[in-house]
């Protein structure tokens, strides 16, 4: 009974949560032995919580596009142009620089989902191109400077501390909650699982592919920005290094939790111990004083070997 349970079509099946979970026991286990001072103080848990909660934010976005089957690689372009509209703005109009800044974002989710869903453009080739308009906007409004802003308002919508965490990580947890809720339990989510699993049959069964990809865009690049507003605020303004190089970590992270480039498989709820991983390897070598370099190196090797464990490669060639 044993040898049936534990069979090779079990291992196949669920490979993509045994990889993950396997990983970040192992992780744990290795950055404690190689330094025992990692997350030795609360201080050291206050910091790494800090860097986890934009980031899953994010991710979060990312991963409804991926689990559609498609790209987004404008999610940290949107992210820093959302950020610096936020900074360059908060000074005169205060708090409303906030809607600016998220209806920015809504507009190139929708420019992206548009050039995909009515123009039947590749998304990455798409949002390539949206990325370089949201990096040349930011350095347009930001002058090639870095904007800060010192109003203790302004830093207050993310350090709060409620119940010794600061409030980013409770908005991050309430972000990614929403995001399990909308992809398991409301038919939109049941939708954008369709879509990535089997598009034509999508719209055999009368699903509107065309409105679920754009709106699957549209919240990508909200969550980006809002991830953009929230680091704003915790570094207290907003630079052009923003984002530069999250691409990378971003999708390793969606991967490493388990969501198959292809589409149809994952979801937001294993994104989390995906960004967990990375960004615990990330500060974890970072204290053993590992190079930036080669940590992206490192991270691109993670992503490509999610990939190939867990992508279908008989649905290659419909990828978009």
């Amino acid at each position: 009974m044993a040898q049936a349970w534990f069979s090779r079509e079990w291992l196949q099946r669920n490979i993509s949560t045994l990889i993950p979970i396997t990983g970040f026991i192992v992780l744990v286990i290795a950055l404690r032995m190689a330094n025992p001072y990692f997350l030795a103080t609360w201080d050291s848990v206050i910091t790494l919580v800090y860097g986890m909660s934009w980031f899953l934010i994010a991710a979060c976005g990312l991963t409804l596009v991926i689990l559609m089957g498609s790209f987004d690689f404008s999610v940290p372009s949107v992210l820093k142009l959302s950020a610096m509209i936020f900074a360059v703005l908060y000074p005169s109009i205060g708090f409303s620089s906030i809607i600016v800044a998220i209806l920015v974002g809504l507009i190139f989710g929708l420019i992206n989902g548009t050039l995909l869903a009515r123009f039947n453009i590749p998304s990455f080739m798409a949002t390539l191109a949206t990325s370089m308009v949201a990096e040349g906007l930011a350095q347009v409004i930001s002058g090639g400077y870095t904007r800060m802003i010192t109003d203790p308002a302004f830093r207050a919508i993310s350090t709060t501390m409620i119940l010794g965490l600061p409030s980013i990580f409770y908005w991050a947890i309430a972000i990614w909650a929403i995001c399990v809720f909308l992809t398991f339990m409301t038919p939109f989510g049941r939708m954008v699982y369709a879509v990535g699993s089997n598009i034509v049959g999508a719209r055999l069964a009368g699903i509107n592919v065309r409105m679920v990809r754009t709106l699957v865009f549209m919240i990508c690049s909200l969550l980006a920005s809002i991830a953009g507003i929230l680091y704003a605020s915790q570094i207290q303004g907003a630079h052009m290094q923003v984002g530069v190089l999250d691409m990378i970590p971003l999708f390793a992270s969606v991967v490493v939790g388990g969501t198959a480039l292809t589409g149809g498989v994952g979801g937001v709820h294993r994104t989390l111990l995906g960004v967990l991983i990375i960004r615990w390897l990330d500060s974890g070598l970072s204290m053993l004083a590992i190079d930036l370099n080669v940590r992206m190196i490192i991270f691109g090797a993670i992503a490509i070997t999610m990939a190939i464990l867990t992508i279908d490669r008989r649905r290659i060639r419909i990828m978009k």
